[in-house]
């Protein structure tokens, strides 16, 4: 082991003082290290230096916001600028649609216009910062409405004006009818990417090219749907047209026509509540069904008739009976429902009751 004196120790830490002392005087006056200094501070000041150009780009970065993105025929459309780089409401901005400037000023953060029924509307965004280059941003709109129609497979009577509905464990085919214009003419459905989705969750497997129909089958428990669908010509996504419709569930009904024996079914008008049949001896009626997931009347549907309170004693899918009077009372009131169910769809069901009133002489 090398053992050093005390003395020699402090004689060590005098010559590294001194040693010091000579090279930081000398570095005062060294050309080589002033003209590196020298270069360094010019890199920070230049023009050409990348830290301002990024503080720029910093300045030119836009919070847009646009409502709504996808607008519809004559939408009123709202663009909204922000940026934390510069100072908006002293700075003078230009709105063009189409080439034609529609507003301008300081401050003019907030465009609102309409889209108007068809074609494109192109929206230069100008804004000139002081002692900085323009800032510009391009919008491109296009409105395109896509129309959805709907129809239920459930089934109503021959001579019915009204719409079958789309009732608990249905099934109902949604259309999407697109309006796309190119120039004059209208963008074939077979060359429109659609879609699909139910409440906002995409169906991939029923959505694609071609796909302008989407069929959907309600679970067991009766909830509104929302369909949509996002339709645009394949390789202009940027055309982008939406449709949505609320599906509500109604529930199956039926109604008592009269059955006369010379003209038929009475179609051009239902029973209701209590039929005073008079003098009449019998009266033969038949309920329809509503709102069921059935082909015809009869497909797979149980009909069970009562009489005040007593079962007939008839086929299950008979949907006619007659009712007669009873000759042994003055006044006989004949109570009749009947219920009826769907075996396959067992939340489609409903019961429909009637009176008639019976006179004897």
């Amino acid at each position: 082991m090398i053992k050093i004196k005390k003395q020699n120790i402090k004689t060590i830490l005098i010559i590294t003082a001194v040693f010091t002392f000579f090279v930081f005087n000398q570095s005062s006056n060294n050309p080589l290290i002033t003209k590196a200094s020298a270069q360094t501070g010019n890199l920070l000041n230049s023009s050409d230096s990348p830290i301002p150009e990024q503080i720029k780009e910093i300045k030119q970065q836009l919070d847009i916001n646009i409502s709504p993105e996808t607008p519809k025929p004559n939408d009123d459309v709202t663009i909204m600028i922000e940026t934390y780089g510069l100072d908006l409401n002293s700075t003078n901005i230009q709105w063009t649609i189409n080439g034609k400037e529609k507003l301008r000023g300081d401050g003019q953060k907030k465009f609102v216009f309409n889209v108007g029924t068809s074609g494109e509307s192109r929206v230069v965004l100008n804004i000139f910062p002081k002692n900085q280059p323009q800032i510009t941003r391009n919008f491109v709109f296009n409105p395109s409405n896509v129309d959805l129609l709907w129809q239920a497979e459930t089934y109503t009577p021959p001579f019915y004006k009204g719409k079958a509905l789309f009732s608990p464990e249905s099934s109902v085919t949604m259309v999407a009818i697109p309006n796309f214009i190119n120039g004059s003419s209208r963008v074939s459905d077979s060359n429109i990417v659609y879609k699909w989705s139910v409440d906002r969750e995409v169906m991939g497997d029923n959505s694609g090219y071609g796909k302008n129909y989407f069929k959907y089958t309600a679970d067991i428990i009766p909830l509104d749907k929302e369909i949509g669908v996002e339709a645009y010509p394949s390789g202009q996504e940027t055309r982008k047209g939406v449709g949505s419709s609320v599906l509500s569930e109604k529930n199956s009904f039926a109604l008592f026509y009269e059955d006369n024996p010379t003209n038929g079914i009475m179609f051009n008008y239902s029973l209701m509540n209590q039929i005073n049949l008079g003098s009449r001896n019998e009266s033969k009626i038949s309920v329809f069904p509503y709102n069921f997931s059935i082909n015809n009347k009869s497909s797979g549907l149980e009909y069970t008739w009562y009489v005040n309170s007593e079962k007939i004693n008839i086929p299950s899918n008979t949907n006619t009976v007659t009712i007669k009077k009873n000759s042994k009372e003055k006044v006989d009131l004949a109570s009749v429902f009947v219920d009826i169910s769907n075996p396959t769809h067992i939340m489609q069901t409903t019961r429909s009751a009637i009176d008639f009133l019976f006179k004897n002489n």
